[in-house]
């Protein structure tokens, strides 16, 4: 082994390094999520490109929300001629979004500390935009559709995806506790645009066309183990300790067990694999000016 090849070895080390610190400290379930569920945007990146194939690859495309940078990693490669930016409101996911960049040799990718609601990006900036699952949390979508569409150019495609209420997961805690509400700590729904109609009523009044919104099905992987993954529910779902609070210690500890049960009834290889239903939203900008 040359030098090279031992500083580039090293390097990634360190990386991956700061990459597992940044993980095991971080506060935010979500950044722990993205890191124990591989591949769970693969389905919905495969959909955005078999969308792309009947139009022409934009120059620059914009990923918004894109957390740990699961989904703009997967299209940079795919489109390694194709300028990417990408945004995230959580400084630690974009630090760990730049160093899997780094890991995986793309540097046609630029990263960014922003809200999805008040883009830092100059008017008709973009080709294409795309926001992977995560319209659903922010608190005012509307507004964040009419600046997607801002730093949109004419005739630019947007790709939305969300998902369906046809989860295995959510159905097996939503079963178990019989649990009516499922929002998230902030008041979000995560099935506000469970359904098409839903998604295409974002667009009412808007400067757009060819709106469309398909189905997709998918298999998400959990890497982690069932106690990682009950946790992760527990920290973004506050109904269900809620839940658990009301019940006896005996209580609470045989209904953890029974979740426990049947998650590892999903587990294949040593990993945790469920079915979701997932919808993508693909529209076009029009070269009409947003009001």
């Amino acid at each position: 082994m040359d030098n090279s090849e031992k500083l580039t070895l090293d390097n990634r080390f360190v990386q991956v390094a700061r990459r597992a610190s940044i993980i095991a400290k971080t506060s935010d379930p979500w950044i722990r999520w993205h890191a124990y569920l591989t591949r769970w945007t693969e389905d919905a990146c495969f959909a955005i490109q078999e969308l792309m194939e009947e139009m022409t690859l934009p120059a620059a495309a914009l990923d918004v929300a894109t957390g740990t940078g699961t989904p703009v990693l997967d299209l940079a490669k795919a489109w390694p001629q194709c300028r990417f930016e990408a945004c995230d409101i959580a400084t630690e996911s974009i630090e760990i979004a730049r160093l899997l960049a780094q890991e995986e040799k793309l540097p046609h990718i630029s990263f960014k500390v922003c809200d999805a609601e008040v883009l830092d990006y100059p008017d008709a900036s973009f080709g294409l935009l795309t926001c992977f699952f995560s319209l659903m949390y922010l608190k005012h979508p509307s507004r964040a559709i009419d600046q997607f569409l801002r730093v949109l150019r004419p005739e630019g495609h947007m790709a939305i995806t969300t998902w369906t209420g046809d989860n295995q997961l959510f159905r097996l805690v939503k079963d178990t506790f019989a649990m009516a509400d499922h929002k998230y700590p902030d008041g979000q729904d995560p099935f506000m645009f469970s359904d098409s109609q839903a998604l295409k009523t974002l667009f009412d009044d808007k400067p757009v066309s060819n709106l469309r919104v398909m189905e997709r099905k998918t298999v998400l992987n959990w890497e982690g183990n069932e106690q990682e993954l009950w946790a992760f529910f527990k920290d973004c779902n506050p109904i269900i300790n809620t839940l658990l609070s009301a019940l006896s210690a005996d209580e609470r500890q045989e209904k953890e067990q029974q979740i426990y049960s049947l998650l590892s009834g999903f587990k294949t290889g040593g990993n945790i694999l469920f079915e979701a239903d997932m919808l993508v939203c693909s529209v076009q900008k029009t070269s009409l000016p947003l009001s």
